[in-house]
């Protein structure tokens, strides 16, 4: 039992730390992405200042020619015979990843004019500039800045990493200059404490949100169990009582049996004899009702033995009529065979019968037209009782088998009832290896089909 309690609860544990801890990656993931983006903008602005550093270092030359930046379309072809240099074309440089805008592109011209005066980027300098801008930013990393000839071999290093570090991330590699000779790339420790400061107050909701989830959960799991020790005790109780019941009653169908045979006056007679059927009756139904209840756990044992089917439902019509004698009904018992006899339990039969008529009695206007039609076919014996009563809506045809199911209706035509009549019908049809089924149309009436095999 202690299983049963504690399993759900150690599931939902697992489960909701495992969503934690695929949020909490995810998050991570994110902010890995873009600590590595903004480190990328602060190598390319450094990379820039690098550039302008060394650019002012040279000695000026008066003859150095002067860079102008204009529109092709802004050029005549006269001007464009004067002038000295290339166009730039912006759809190459950004197919092979040079640079992305006009502003990009001048830089990287700047950086061909000093390459080709022998001034080549300083990694010094440059770590410098970046560690600068890192502070400014307010970004505490360890990282290292790499230098690549166009091969993609490192020819210089400056900085280290840890060796124990877990996240080291690369950005990608920035070109110095057009033509793709040089290329820098900086890696970089982000250290997840770094993570965790920054989502602190988030990680801190996340996880309180977490222990309520799971206490709720727990605290719904031990008030199921409870209720349901209580439910299982009231049953047991409620069985033992309804199971009581029977003796007495039992009882009192015996004593009406003998004061039936000792009274002579008629008119006596038939009160015994009416009070003896309506203690049947409720015998009946407390043998439905356990039954039912104990569908789960205990089966049903039948006592069968050959028995006219033909002959039995017209004792259990009989018997309906006498008791219903009040409500105006007719009941027409169709057959073509004169006895149909084959092996089942004459005392749940007869009950099956007996729902199923009173049933057709229960919900249905005065007046009311059954008919119970019986046939052999092939290895089956099939009964079905047919009404023009309420009907049954769609919706509600397959939960009327149902343990303690009955269909909503308006106050003033509910019957009072248990909701285990057809429950208990389809209970003892299985038993008997066969079963029952419903074709009904709302205000025009109901079959029940019952199929009994015969074998």
């Amino acid at each position: 039992m202690k299983k049963l309690i504690y399993t759900p609860i150690l599931i939902t544990t697992i489960v909701l730390f495992c969503l934690q801890g695929l949020w909490l990656n995810k998050i991570h993931h994110a902010y890995m992405k873009q600590s590595m983006q903004t480190i990328q903008q602060l190598l390319s602005l450094s990379i820039a200042k690098e550039s302008s550093l060394r650019n002012y270092s040279l000695p000026q030359n008066p003859k150095n020619p002067r860079i102008i930046y204009r529109h092709a379309n802004q050029i005549t072809e006269e001007e464009r015979k004067q002038l000295k240099g290339d166009t730039i074309n912006l759809n190459s440089l950004a197919s092979r990843n040079i640079s992305n805008n006009m502003a990009e592109a001048i830089l990287q011209l700047q950086q061909d004019g000093l390459i080709k005066k022998n001034s080549f980027i300083q990694l010094t300098k440059l770590d410098s500039i970046f560690r600068q801008e890192l502070n400014t930013a307010n970004i505490n990393i360890s990282h290292q800045i790499l230098l690549y000839d166009k091969d993609t071999i490192v020819k210089q290093s400056i900085g280290a990493l840890p060796t124990n570090a877990l996240f080291i991330k690369k950005t990608q590699l920035y070109p110095i200059g057009t033509k793709g000779l040089q290329f820098i790339q900086v890696k970089a420790n982000v250290p997840f404490s770094s993570f965790i400061q920054e989502m602190l107050q988030i990680l801190i909701e996340s996880i309180l949100l977490t222990i309520i989830i799971l206490g709720y959960v727990i605290f719904l799991v031990i008030t199921i169990h409870k209720k349901d020790k209580l439910f299982k005790r009231r049953e047991a109780s409620v069985n033992g009582t309804i199971h009581d019941l029977k003796s007495p009653l039992n009882s009192i169908i015996t004593l009406m049996s003998l004061i039936k045979k000792k009274v002579p006056d008629i008119h006596t007679q038939q009160l015994v004899e009416n009070t003896e059927r309506q203690a049947r009756k409720l015998v009946n139904e407390i043998e439905a009702l356990l039954i039912t209840a104990r569908k789960d756990r205990q089966k049903v044992y039948l006592q069968k033995e050959e028995t006219d089917l033909v002959l039995l439902v017209t004792e259990v019509v009989q018997e309906v009529s006498m008791q219903h004698s009040h409500q105006p009904h007719q009941i027409k018992v169709e057959s073509e065979l004169k006895e149909l006899n084959f092996m089942l339990d004459p005392l749940y039969a007869r009950n099956v019968i007996r729902n199923l008529v009173e049933n057709a009695l229960k919900y249905s206007d005065d007046g009311v037209q059954i008919i119970i039609s019986i046939s052999k076919k092939e290895t089956q014996a099939i009964l079905t009782v047919k009404d023009n009563g309420w009907g049954i809506a769609p919706k509600y045809q397959k939960k009327i088998f149902t343990q303690f199911f009955q269909v909503p209706r308006e106050q003033m035509t509910h019957q009072r009832g248990y909701g285990i009549g057809l429950a208990y019908t389809k209970y003892i049809m299985e038993a008997h290896g066969g079963n029952i089924s419903v074709e009904s149309i709302p205000e025009k009436g109901s079959l029940f089909i019952c199929k009994f095999p015969l074998k």
